[in-house]
């Protein structure tokens, strides 16, 4: 049987030929178009990828910052203000102090005859001591009796004096919290604090022995000391600190940058020398009374 001459031929074998490369370039080139079209897919999807990564780095990094807890009541100016109400030295009361540390001015008259008295204070600090000691009472006495404002701010710069104990930080923070609970025992706070201040060198009292000091101060609310046992104000003790002894007006000259006590009556600076009393008297544009003589 004669066998087909067409499909066995030269010309049947190089047209198969023929076919089978253009089969194979075709499907070249659709696996070339497949493989460009992943490759753009693919760099398509990590740029994707990219871009929502860059997002949301730009928002963690333009995002506010947490505000904080708010710092404590009664201390808007970063100061707890006593004024003389009937015969008292008495706290003003206000909202609570801003979470970043930066202070409500408090507005004062310096026209009206008052002495208003601003103290900026470390309950670890010496030398304040030394100020309460020998003035504070008169101070009080102006004040109750209507002559004077007082408005003190505590503030933390000798954390570094009692080793490792943050004792001049706690002691502020315990100021903050007995502004905000009890602030009519403020003052009688500060004053047993002083009496009993530890030395510097030393790691400063304990907790515990903080609220035994506020406690001896008349005060028993057990939020003071829950806020003490938290350190509750601890932020905002530390952002008003900055604040305050970045603030060039406070700065004081023969120290060249701040130091406690700062003491100002009127918006002037006493310089530490000569008697306070007398200093607050002729800044206010007042007379001084005269102090009792005991009988013999």
């Amino acid at each position: 049987m004669a066998a087909s001459g067409t499909a066995n031929s030269p010309q049947g074998k190089k047209d198969r030929r023929e076919a089978a490369r253009e089969t194979a370039r075709i499907e070249r080139e659709a696996e070339n178009k497949r493989q460009r079209r992943n490759k753009i897919l693919l760099q398509g999807g990590i740029g994707v990828a990219i871009l929502a990564v860059i997002a949301i780095v730009v928002a963690i990094v333009v995002q506010p910052a947490a505000p904080g807890a708010p710092g404590p009541k009664n201390m808007a100016s970063s100061g707890i203000l006593f004024t003389g109400n009937g015969g008292v030295a008495t706290p003003t009361t206000t909202a609570a102090a801003a979470a970043d540390g930066k202070p409500k001015a408090t507005k004062t008259d310096t026209s009206d005859g008052l002495a208003h008295i601003v103290t900026y204070v470390d309950w670890a600090c010496p030398a304040c001591k030394s100020f309460e000691a020998t003035y504070a009472a008169q101070i009080q006495q102006l004040v109750a009796s209507g002559s004077a404002t007082l408005e003190v701010h505590p503030v933390s710069i000798l954390d570094r004096n009692y080793l490792t104990s943050r004792y001049a930080s706690r002691a502020a923070n315990a100021a903050a919290c007995i502004a905000n609970y009890d602030p009519a025992k403020f003052l009688d706070a500060q004053t047993v604090f002083y009496d009993k201040q530890p030395t510097e060198g030393t790691s400063g009292l304990t907790d515990k022995e903080i609220k035994a000091l506020v406690a001896e101060g008349g005060i028993t609310d057990p939020a003071v000391n829950s806020c003490i046992d938290s350190e509750k104000f601890k932020s905002w003790v530390s952002k008003s600190t900055q604040v305050t002894t970045s603030t060039a007006s406070l700065v004081n000259p023969a120290a060249g940058g701040f130091s406690t006590p700062t003491v100002l009556v009127n918006g002037k600076r006493w310089d530490g020398t000569g008697d306070f009393i007398s200093f607050a008297a002729s800044a206010a544009g007042i007379t001084p009374s005269p102090s009792s003589t005991p009988t013999p």
